[in-house]
């Protein structure tokens, strides 16, 4: 309802009891403590409304502050009467705030004699007992007075939110200054920018320029107006769950990127979807999309790399083939680099970092830092990769490692670990990631090496202050206290080692090896 150019000055809501109840109130030992109770009343039970007052005691106004107890309730409590009508809710000035929380309004504020509001407890509990109409009285700052009554009026308790069930014919003496809002709308101030189920942000033709009219027919929270009605968002033919209502022609995108929804003419239909390996999700123009990363190009769901990061890259974009192929990983300055690829092993796409081959001309992995970290050896003979590209590599992604091991019984073994990741230089190359453990070595000979810092012959990292493990094993490796595993050992002449080039311990044959392979693919790709 709209009171065109009008602001209310005062607002009664009042019930009056159609017909009466025979049910009989138990006297509650409550004082009312005030003259404007019940001494006039005879019995000892408080009267259950207004009317009940009124019709006691007929030759006197029971306007004012009274106290009643409707039957059942567990208490007497005040009102305001005027006449025979119980008023439920008073408001002529702004001295009480009306906008408060659900507890507020269930158990009521405010002053009885001025602005308030009974509470939706005592209300349900009165119009259940009874049936009630409802008279709204109104008078306007210009001074129009009048009122509005319903022939029914109830709602029902907490447990159903005390929802409005009953509301009757309506009456009143307004119609020259009344408009009525369409259903579910309510008065509110001018404002155009009607949100829609077809344009739920009411951005489409939104105008403020509302000329001589100050007050308008408005959907409340959470409705948006369906044709000339407000109906819950969850009603329109586009709502989606956990975002609200997408407008019509509009896509919208989970923040994780894994669906994708469209509207169109008032239908809602959503696909799952996936960014590429070299897209990421994120929000651009406060939609979420896929977009393909630094060095791919593509509409994010499928990206072509421009730049091969990794032989993963290789055997997607270029060949399938094992061998020798140019990468250049994320962040990398120091130009393309060649790397062994393994296409075979395990689903292929395979970086390899380390390899170890027995024969008379083996290289020689007993070497210095520098060396470790640029890398070295040839790729028949023996290499290892270079612990700076190994950092580059590995924190581009999430990698996982695989080990291929021959021992001098001629029998091959893998260990498998979900995550593989080491650290800069400045963090001594750190093996700071390192995954489960699955494969056909039994056993997890790596776990020590976890968190420790990389050695070499000129670098002594390992903490270990009875003998230098990398100068002792002839090789760089992550040792610590006790390294159960070495993929870096030469071939040594000492008894412990001798014709191995590392070892893994406890491996169901001879824990030497006389091959090694050490490579590394995102994880997951397989």
């Amino acid at each position: 309802m709209e009171l065109e150019g009008q602001l209310c000055r005062i607002f009664f809501l009042c019930l009056l009891a159609a017909q009466q109840s025979d049910a009989a109130v138990t006297q509650d030992n409550t004082n009312p403590g005030s003259d404007t109770s019940y001494s006039f009343y005879q019995d000892q039970s408080y009267p259950r409304d207004c009317k009940d007052i009124q019709d006691q005691c007929s030759s006197r106004n029971a306007t004012g502050a009274q106290v009643i107890q409707p039957d059942g309730y567990d208490a007497p409590f005040w009102v305001f009467c005027s006449g025979d009508w119980t008023v439920i809710q008073r408001r002529s000035d702004r001295l009480i705030d009306f906008s408060r929380g659900w507890d507020e309004y269930r158990d009521g504020f405010g002053f009885i004699n001025a602005n308030h509001w009974l509470g939706n407890k005592k209300v349900a509990h009165l119009t259940n007992r009874k049936t009630y109409e409802l008279r709204i009285d109104i008078e306007t700052e210009s001074g129009l007075t009048g009122f509005i009554s319903y022939g029914s009026f109830r709602i029902i308790d907490e447990f159903s939110d005390y929802t409005l069930v009953s509301v009757g014919r309506i009456n009143d003496t307004l119609e020259s200054a009344v408009t009525w809002c369409p259903t579910n709308t309510i008065p509110g101030n001018c404002n155009r920018c009607i949100a829609t189920c077809a344009d739920p942000s009411g951005t489409v033709d939104c105008s403020y320029d509302c000329g001589d009219i100050q007050h308008t027919c408005i959907c409340p929270p959470n409705y948006l107006m369906d044709g000339a009605n407000c109906i819950r968002q969850e009603d329109c033919g586009c709502y989606k769950e956990g975002h609200g209502v997408i407008a019509d022609g509009v896509s919208y995108v989970a923040p994780d990127c894994s669906e994708r929804c469209a509207c169109s003419s008032g239908v809602l239909s959503c696909v799952s979807q996936s960014c590429d390996r070299d897209a990421t999700c994120k929000e651009v123009d406060g939609v979420n999309s896929c977009s393909c990363n630094e060095g791919s190009e593509g509409d994010g769901l499928s990206c072509t790399r421009r730049i091969n990061r990794d032989c993963y890259d290789i055997m997607r974009y270029v060949s399938t083939q094992s061998g020798v192929y140019s990468i250049t990983p994320s962040g990398w300055t120091g130009g393309p680099f060649n790397v062994n690829c393994n296409m075979t092993i395990d689903g292929g796409g395979w970086t390899v970092i380390q390899r170890r081959v027995q024969s008379s001309s083996r290289y020689d992995f007993n070497q210095d830092w520098e060396t470790y970290k640029s890398g070295f050896g040839s790729y028949s003979r023996g290499f290892w990769m270079g612990n700076e590209q190994l950092y580059y590599l590995t924190n581009q992604g999430e990698y996982e490692l695989r080990i291929d091991m021959v021992n001098r019984d001629r029998s091959a073994y893998h260990a498998k670990y979900d995550l593989f990741r080491i650290n800069a230089e400045i963090d001594k190359y750190k093996l700071s990631g390192l995954g489960n453990f699955t494969g056909t070595s039994a056993y997890d000979a790596m776990t020590n090496q976890h968190n420790k810092y990389f050695s070499t012959r000129d670098r002594d990292n390992e903490g270990n202050s009875q003998y230098h493990c990398a100068d002792y094993h002839d090789g760089g490796w992550w040792f610590s206290r006790s390294s159960y595993s070495n993929c870096g050992d030469c071939f040594l002449n000492r008894m412990s080692h001798s014709g191995s080039l590392g070892w893994w311990y406890n491996l169901p044959g001879d824990n030497h090896f006389l091959y090694t392979e050490m490579k590394i693919r995102p994880r997951g790709a397989n």
